[in-house]
């Protein structure tokens, strides 16, 4: 919100932001930070940050309800999402070649490797908190290599602890030093990475 109010008139800008705050005023914390991390691609990610840098929640409090919010939609999607999909495929041509081009190209490209590790790799997947990758693609991707409910949910559970204490560790660790360190410290990393990704290319090479 504060970011579109940037765009507006300082007339404008103040009402927007003022009714924005008066609409929440009245909600807890603990459920604004539950309700973000319910939200794909948010998910605790997003929640975290917002919670502990900008509603001054806890630390403890932010990743327990972010925690709590992020898992909230995961076993409805892990029972619902087979069963509505076949009803997709039931009732449209068109859906049923999509569902059937999706399964062919996800397991002939990740099969192997997910049927090995399947738990584990699940876990992993949702544990690294990049864009892409969270509870709500992991439940997918769940869906997608037909993964049982209850290990798929105990992974999933698994995977968002693991994001939620590095998010919150990032978060907390970022909030407490300058922003030229942090920014150095973010551009050292990606010189890494990138090192990193051009020493293996020039080896397959």
């Amino acid at each position: 919100m504060a970011m579109i109010a940037r765009f507006l008139p300082a007339r404008w800008r103040s009402a927007l932001l003022f009714a924005a705050s008066s609409w929440y005023a009245g909600i807890p914390v603990w459920l604004r930070t539950a309700a973000i991390a319910m939200v794909p691609v948010f998910e605790l990610r997003g929640a975290i940050p917002i919670a502990y840098l900008s509603w001054n929640m806890s630390i403890w409090h932010t990743y327990l309800w972010a925690v709590v919010g992020n898992m909230v939609p995961i076993p409805f999607i892990l029972l619902f999402l087979g069963p509505f999909s076949d009803w997709l495929r039931r009732h449209s041509r068109h859906m049923d070649r999509f569902f059937a081009w999706l399964f062919a190209r996800t397991r002939r490209k990740h099969g192997k490797a997910f049927e090995r590790w399947r738990d584990v790799a699940l876990c992993l997947f949702v544990a690294i908190p990049l864009p892409g990758t969270g509870a709500w693609t992991g439940a997918l991707a769940a869906f997608v290599f037909d993964v049982p409910f209850w290990p798929a949910l105990a992974a999933i559970f698994a995977g968002v602890l693991i994001a939620g204490v590095v998010v919150s560790v990032v978060v907390y660790v970022f909030a407490a030093i300058p922003l030229w360190l942090t920014l150095v410290s973010a551009g050292a990393m990606l010189a890494l990475l990138a090192g990193i990704w051009a020493y293996n290319r020039r080896e397959k090479d």
